[in-house]
């Protein structure tokens, strides 16, 4: 049941994100997709005992997949999408468990925009490198701004249930 809750999701996100732009710029829900993903794994780890292995595991997985069905939706290379979808999943849980700091407002909406931006460079460089995409730095910066921008209310308001 969990496993279809994700996938409607998933795929309500996807829906959301191509009918909706601001700006002349697209959104980038899914990032926000996989960040609520690790903020509910995080109900799974207590906050005397980060052994988060399993947690970290299922969050990676959750954000590769994400990736890959954004790449084939995109209809671009297949691997930006996965490497930085992937990575948003692995440092959620990291980054939100005691050993480095926990949840406020305030450090969920300055991660949200580190993570979409991370996502962005991370698309965008990839798909400039290797299908020879000539890209403009100041409408990269300028589709940037207007998704994080989107994405800090997400960041604020999605929260973790600490567990312990």
């Amino acid at each position: 049941m969990r496993i279809l809750k994700w996938m409607l999701l998933a795929a309500a996100i996807f829906l959301l994100q191509t009918q909706f732009s601001f700006f002349n710029g697209s959104l980038n829900l899914t990032v926000t997709l996989v960040y609520l993903f690790g903020l509910t794994t995080l109900q799974n780890i207590s906050a005397r005992d980060y052994s988060g292995s399993k947690a970290d595991l299922e969050c990676v997985a959750f954000g590769a997949a994400v990736g890959l069905a954004e790449d084939i939706l995109s209809g671009s290379i297949i691997g930006p999408g996965i490497l930085g979808k992937g990575l948003v999943g692995f440092l959620t849980p990291v980054i939100f468990t005691s050993v480095i700091f926990r949840w406020t407002p305030l450090w969920g909406g300055i991660i949200i925009v580190i993570f979409t931006v991370l996502d962005g460079i991370i698309m965008c460089s990839s798909r400039a490198l290797f299908t020879g995409i000539s890209l403009s730095s100041s409408t990269l910066v300028q589709v940037l701004v207007i998704q994080s921008a989107m994405n800090i209310p997400f960041g604020v308001i999605l929260k973790p249930e600490y567990k312990g």
